[in-house]
C-alpha cells in the first residue's frame, strides 16, 4: 500500500513544526547510525523521490515561488534578460538585490514571474535555483539533510518524501521506541 500523501500547505506546515525535533534526531540517525551507504541511500530517496513526485502537481502548489526568496546568478540575470527583450542592467534593476555576501535574489516574493494559476511565465528561462528545487533528486542526500529540514514546512514533495523516509530506512521515533520497550518488559 502507497504511503498517505499530504499537499496542504497549512497542515504540512502544523506536522513540520510539530516534527522538528524528531526530523533532528532522523537527520542524526542518517548522518551517523544507518548502515546504509551515500550511494544506498541516494538510490533509496531516488525512488521515494519519484513515487511522492508522481503523486504531487506543483502548480496546484506554488508555494516554493510564494514564499522563498530566488537566488540568482549572472548567467539566470543574462538568460531572462534576452527573454523579457531588455538589457542586463534593466533587468537587474527591475527585479535583482545584492545581498551582503554579494549573491544576488530577486526582489519579488512572491516571484513576479509566477502567475495566478500558479505556472512560471519564464519556465523555459527560469533560474537554476528553480530547476534545481527541491533538491531531493541530487546526490549525496546526507550532505543537505538540514536543507531538507528547512523545506519540509514549504514544498509537500520535500515533507512527503522526508516522512517516507523515516520507515524505508528502519528509522523509529523516539515515542515508538519507548512504547516497544514497554510491550518487550511486560
Amino acid at each position: 500500500m502507497p504511503d498517505q500523501i499530504i499537499r496542504e500547505i497549512p497542515l504540512i506546515q502544523r506536522y513540520a513544526h510539530g516534527n522538528e525535533d524528531d526530523d533532528f534526531r532522523f537527520r542524526t540517525f542518517l548522518k551517523g547510525k544507518l548502515s546504509l551507504s551515500n550511494k544506498q541511500l541516494d538510490a533509496v530517496v531516488a525512488q521515494t523521490t519519484e513515487e511522492v513526485w508522481a503523486q504531487i502537481d506543483c502548480t496546484t502548489c506554488g508555494n516554493c515561488c510564494k514564499t522563498l526568496q530566488i537566488m540568482v546568478d549572472n548567467r539566470d540575470i543574462k538568460r531572462l534578460a534576452a527573454k523579457l527583450g531588455v538589457s542586463v542592467r534593466q533587468f537587474s534593476q527591475q527585479y535583482v538585490g545584492i545581498a551582503d555576501d554579494q549573491s544576488k535574489y530577486f526582489l519579488s516574493t512572491p516571484c513576479v514571474f509566477l502567475s495566478a494559476d500558479n505556472r512560471c511565465t519564464v519556465y523555459e528561462d527560469r533560474p537554476q535555483a528553480c530547476r534545481d528545487f527541491p533538491y531531493v533528486h541530487e546526490p549525496n542526500f546526507r550532505s543537505r539533510t538540514l536543507s531538507m529540514i528547512d523545506n519540509t514546512a514549504t514544498c509537500p514533495i520535500v515533507f512527503n518524501v522526508w516522512q517516507q523516509l523515516k520507515g524505508r530506512v528502519g528509522y523509529r521515533p523516539r515515542a515508538t521506541r519507548a512504547r516497544d520497550r514497554k510491550i518487550h518488559k511486560a
